[in-house]
């Protein structure tokens, strides 16, 4: 740092440079202006640099004064702190702003289990509707009662040379700063599930579940889809399942921020039986999607 600048706001003392670097651009014009304790300062300021740069006391040649400007910008860049990026990055995915593509994506194991040998072609559907999704909602940090938190939804159709094996993949995760784990990633055939009138992700995830899923009972309430409880799914519950079918339960933990309580989200028993022959009598070859496959971003440096 110049020497004469020591003791200096920062803010003060890059303006005091910015208004040096002016002046040398107005060496020999009389119309300039600065208080008495600013010209002494930037006099002081001027020699300094000369001397490191070993230029005469009377040299006022293009060359010199350009040498001398371009000191003055680097000493006013070491002085402004450079942009806390991350912090911004953190703030942004917290509210649920982050550009969706710049997320790591965590497939949990029990997607992948879920989908087997079908996982390979899944993966790349679901990392390809977060990065570039047709319809998008989140929920930012838990503020409100009776409502999810830090939960994201995407939605992007995929076509297919046959129009009626077109679907559109819902995906729903959960955010932890940069990453996004997904929990729930479903094909939605508008052959098998009306889709008329839906406009957000919950609405599609309320209508498959209406097709795909069975009714359950939490806290006294029978329903296929739930979108918040105020406390954890209980490990036995009243089921209302056809005889010989497998379900699962899928949804997301969340922890009250004041009470400590746990809470749940997005709550669905999934016919697994009926979901998985869905995608075998209407599934297709990669080849066969006509849409783009989104590569994943290159690492943040």
């Amino acid at each position: 740092m110049i020497k004469a600048l020591e003791g200096l706001d920062p803010i003060e003392a890059v303006g005091l440079l910015s208004r040096a670097a002016l002046y040398l651009g107005y060496v020999n014009d009389q119309t300039t202006t600065a208080l008495h304790e600013e010209e002494v300062i930037r006099e002081m300021v001027i020699d300094e640099v000369r001397s490191r740069l070993g230029l005469a006391a009377d040299d006022y040649t293009p060359d010199a004064l350009e040498q001398m400007a371009e000191v003055l910008d680097a000493e006013s860049d070491k002085l402004i702190a450079p942009p806390d990026t991350n912090s911004a990055l953190i703030r942004l995915a917290e509210r649920g702003d982050l550009p969706s593509d710049l997320y790591e994506i965590n497939i949990i194991s029990n997607v992948v289990d879920l989908l087997g040998k079908r996982f390979p072609l899944e993966k790349e559907i679901i990392e390809t509707t977060i990065r570039a999704p047709t319809i998008e909602q989140h929920y930012g940090p838990a503020r409100r009662p009776q409502e999810p938190a830090m939960i994201s939804l995407f939605l992007k159709t995929f076509r297919t040379r046959w129009p009626l094996k077109d679907f559109t993949m819902l995906v729903a995760g959960g955010r932890e700063g940069f990453r996004l784990h997904v929990h729930q990633a479903w094909r939605i055939y508008p052959t098998r599930v009306n889709v008329a009138g839906l406009s957000t992700p919950v609405d599609w995830l309320r209508r498959f579940a209406g097709v795909y899923g069975a009714n359950i009972e939490i806290e006294g309430k029978k329903d296929n889809f739930f979108l918040f409880t105020n406390g954890r799914v209980p490990d036995r519950m009243k089921w209302e399942l056809p005889p010989h079918r497998q379900f699962i339960i899928s949804r997301f933990f969340q922890r009250d921020a004041i009470t400590g309580r746990e809470q749940s989200a997005l709550i669905i028993a999934v016919d697994i039986g009926k979901y998985l022959n869905t995608l075998d009598e209407l599934g297709v070859r990669r080849e066969d999607v006509l849409e783009g496959f989104v590569p994943a971003p290159k690492p943040r440096d």
